[in-house]
């Protein structure tokens, strides 16, 4: 994340999608020292994001998209763990705690850029027949088979909310087939008092930021 911010990444950032993703069934670490999982799907975007916000603000409107999962649906944030050291480590569990973690993100980023024309929104792509998937999943890729979306159909609504114009201003949102959604429809995954306040600080701390 470093190297692409600091020499590759353009003077100016238009639209920034945070689309990487893994879904390991074995506990790993980085060389920073942070579970795989967290640090793939939610510590590096947040630094990726800080590291080019001003490069977005030079866009006549930034846009920043954070690719979440419906598995997220089904995960309350639980943050007194997140390496999975003191735990079985479970693989899907792990990732839906990414993932609503990343929805959480988008809604602070979103509050943070108030007086920016930079937006946040985050995405649902749906199920679809993808490697990860296919690697990552193969008892419910087996399952659902054919009713899996393609990826292109996966990738609608990330390429609508980077080139749609009547999108302008539209931030903190979390969208499903381009329709916003609501984030915590099932009972106890709402997160609890100063659990916000509490990933944001953790996300400056692991990213050292």
């Amino acid at each position: 994340v470093e190297e692409l911010c600091g020499r590759l990444a353009p003077a100016r950032v238009d639209v920034l999608v945070h689309n990487a993703g893994v879904l390991p069934d074995a506990r790993q670490e980085t060389p920073d020292g942070l579970e795989l999982t967290w640090a793939t799907n939610v510590v590096g975007p947040f630094l990726m994001t800080h590291r080019l916000h001003q490069r977005l603000e030079a866009a006549p409107q930034g846009r920043v998209i954070n690719v979440s999962s419906g598995g997220m649906y089904l995960q309350r944030l639980d943050l007194d763990d997140v390496a999975w050291r003191q735990r079985p480590f479970d693989g899907v569990r792990a990732y839906a705690l990414s993932k609503r973690a990343e929805v959480l993100l988008t809604e602070l980023w979103a509050s943070q850029s108030v007086n920016s024309d930079v937006t946040h929104n985050s995405m649902h792509p749906g199920w679809a027949d993808t490697p990860a998937v296919r690697a990552s999943l193969p008892r419910f890729h087996q399952l659902i088979g054919k009713r899996l979306r393609s990826a292109e159909q996966g990738a609608d609504t990330i390429i609508w909310l980077a080139a749609c114009r009547r999108l302008a201003g539209e931030t903190g949102r979390f969208w499903f087939d381009r329709q916003p959604q609501p984030t915590t429809p099932l009972p106890g995954t709402r997160e609890q008092e100063g659990d916000r306040e509490r990933l944001w600080g953790m996300c400056l701390e692991q990213a050292r930021v």
